[in-house]
Parts: structure tokens; sequence; C-alpha cells
């Protein structure tokens, strides 16, 4: 859905005002109202394939500093019998990254439909302001949530390594 914000906003820059009848028509009829939710999906997904790539050097970072020893972070966790908890943050994970993204060209989008379509630049600047604020804090919460999840990850693997010794 964030997604779309950002393509109704550069549809509505390329088209003008006229393009609101058509999204009004669209959310008014099921099959096209349908139609879009699928289309958002797609959307959501292409998104999320761009903001990790964008992402990848940062994760990998974080993720070297708390080198696991586990093929992949999911099977420390597993064998603590938290994996649901895991699935839950990488999710979250993933949120936050498209979110990033997708607040970063709303903010763009916002300013330049705010300057072109309603010639309200005050409009524009404060669209720009607050969606790139919000999509610094999606980014700080995205890296808080990766040091986090890699430094648990780190600390389970060392208790279970303990543990080990221990019998």
């Amino acid at each position: 859905m964030e997604s779309l914000v950002w393509i109704v906003l550069l549809v509505l820059m390329c088209l003008g005002k006229s393009s609101l009848v058509f999204f009004d028509y669209c959310i008014q009829n099921l099959l096209t109202s349908i139609f879009m939710i699928g289309a958002c999906y797609v959307l959501g997904l292409l998104t999320d394939r761009v903001a990790d790539r964008l992402t990848d050097k940062k994760k990998r970072r974080i993720k070297n500093r708390y080198p696991i020893k586990a093929s992949t972070s999911i099977l420390v966790w597993e064998k603590v019998k938290q994996d649901t908890f895991a699935a839950f943050t990488l999710s979250r994970i993933r949120i936050l990254r498209s979110t990033m993204v997708n607040f970063a060209v709303i903010g763009v989008a916002g300013m330049l439909v705010s300057f072109c379509v309603y010639c309200n630049g005050i409009l524009g600047i404060l669209s720009l302001v607050f969606f790139e604020i919000m999509a610094l804090i999606a980014w700080q919460a995205h890296t808080s949530l990766l040091i986090n999840y890699y430094r648990k990850t780190q600390n389970l693997e060392r208790d279970m390594a303990n543990e080990e010794e221990k019998i």
C-alpha cells in the first residue's frame, strides 16, 4: 500500500487533477479494486527487492560484526525453539526496509505534486520534510533491529556452546 501511494502521486502529477476521477472510479468499483490490490502486491514485491539491494551492504556490515557459526541465523533460533520470534523480527526488518524507501519516494513525489498540480510550495516543502524525516526514522529503526537481531543470535549461539561444554 505504501508503494501505491507514490505511484498514485506520480500518476496525479503526470495526468493532473483529471486522474482523481479515475481513482474515484477504481475505489468504487469492486473489480478494479481487486485489480489494484493485486497491483499493490506486485509493487510491494518490487519495492522490497529494490530496498533489499539498497540495504544489502549495511546488512552484511552489521552481520559481520556478530559472526555466528551456523550457516543461517534462523537455525540458531530454531535450536532454542524461538524461530517464530526470529521470523517475526525478520519480517519487521523487511517492512522497515521497504518503508524507508517508500517514504523517501513519497516525500519527493508529494513535493512534485504539490508544486506542479496544486501550485503550493509550502505544502510541497512540508511533504518533503515530513516524509524524509519518516524515512530517516525507518532507517534508524531498521538499523537498530538488525543490530539487535544479530547480537541476540550471536549470544544465543554462544550460550548454546557454553551449555554443550558443560555437558
